[in-house]
């Protein structure tokens, strides 16, 4: 009998939720894919937002994940592999909406400090 402390995360939860305001959450198998360009595209695909997030600058979509501490991070700013282990969701986020979350982190941050 295997102890499923001792499988690695993704054997034990494959799925991830996506969340989008506006949207329905989906979720999705992070195992299927191979790295970020991959991931990218299926999202794209499937939220309707094709060739928007490859050009968040521009376009404006980005991309958080939500690892395993709590923390937001953005989507391809680590090695895929460590990325892989320590997701628990992702956020596809407007500038204003990226903006926002900063500030409230910034905020809570100065409040803490007073």
């Amino acid at each position: 009998r295997e102890i499923l402390g001792a499988l690695p995360l993704r054997q034990r939860m494959p799925f991830i939720k996506v969340h989008k305001r506006g949207v329905i959450s989906r979720s999705i198998d992070i195992g299927r894919f191979s790295g970020y360009g991959e991931l990218n595209q299926a999202l794209a695909h499937m939220f309707g937002i094709e060739g928007q997030l490859e050009e968040r600058q521009t376009k404006g979509w980005t991309c958080l994940y939500q690892d395993d501490e709590g923390d937001f991070l953005l989507l391809g700013d680590g090695p895929w592999e460590e990325f892989v282990i320590s997701i628990k969701s992702i956020l596809i986020m407007s500038p204003q909406e990226v903006d926002q979350k900063c500030l409230q982190k910034l905020g809570g941050g100065l409040a803490s400090r007073l």
